[in-house]
This record gives C-alpha cells, sequence and structure tokens, in this order.
C-alpha cells in the first residue's frame, strides 16, 4: 500500500518492543519478512515519502512467551490509543480487538497481500 502511494506523506509509527516481539515469537519467512518491510520502509523515508518514528514507549514486558503471545496485540492497541493512530494490519485479531474499542485500522487480509506486492512492484 505504501509503494503504490496511498500512504504518501504518512507517518510510521514503530514502537520499539515491536522487534523484540518478533525476535522472540517469529522465525524464517516471517522474520525475514519483517526486516523486509521495515528495511522497504527505510527506502520510502529516504525517498521522502513517508516518515518514520521510533517510538521509545515504556510499557511493562510480559513475563515469558506465552504472557506475550497473550498480550502483544494489547501492547500495540495501547500505542495506538495512546498516540491516536491508526493501526495498518494484516492480523484479524488485532484488526477486532482495535474496531471493539473504536481504534481506527486499515485491515489489509493475508490473501491480497502477494496480489498487492505485485501490483506495486510493476510501478518500481
Amino acid at each position: 500500500m505504501v509503494e503504490l502511494g496511498f500512504l504518501d506523506c504518512f507517518e510510521i509509527l514503530i514502537p520499539d518492543f515491536v522487534e523484540e516481539i518478533v525476535l522472540i515469537l517469529c522465525e524464517g519467512k516471517l522474520k525475514a519478512g519483517f526486516y523486509n518491510e521495515i528495511n522497504k520502509l527505510k527506502e520510502l523515508e529516504a525517498e521522502r515519502k513517508i516518515d518514520i518514528i521510533y517510538c521509545n514507549y515504556g510499557i511493562d514486558w510480559p513475563e515469558n512467551r506465552n504472557k506475550l503471545i497473550n498480550t502483544e496485540d494489547d501492547m500495540i492497541l495501547e500505542v495506538a490509543v495512546a498516540t491516536d493512530s491508526i493501526l495498518f494490519t494484516a492480523d484479524k485479531g488485532l484488526r477486532d480487538k482495535a474496531v471493539s474499542i473504536k481504534q481506527p485500522v486499515i485491515y489489509i487480509s493475508p490473501k491480497f497481500q502477494k496480489g498487492i506486492k505485485k501490483l506495486a512492484e510493476r510501478f518500481e
């Protein structure tokens, strides 16, 4: 979506704990996909299409991996509410939680992501 210009001039907020969540919960392609997305955002920032804001948000860290799995969406929502942000996600559970508290959210179903990426490649 960013590559297609839909989010030009937006500020993209990345809480400091997101990378920690990825390091703990993700492996293989999912982890690589996260870093690919971050690198693409950095390229777009270098082209002055977006601004990235790294947010150091003092959030209480869960005691163990299982609690992290159960609270990661709540952690992200807490930052979104505090910063009055619009969430952009492919996570249906996060979308549903955001909607339940009336937090603005843009949801792109994972089944459409590959098609969107192919479309974006045509514009590079």
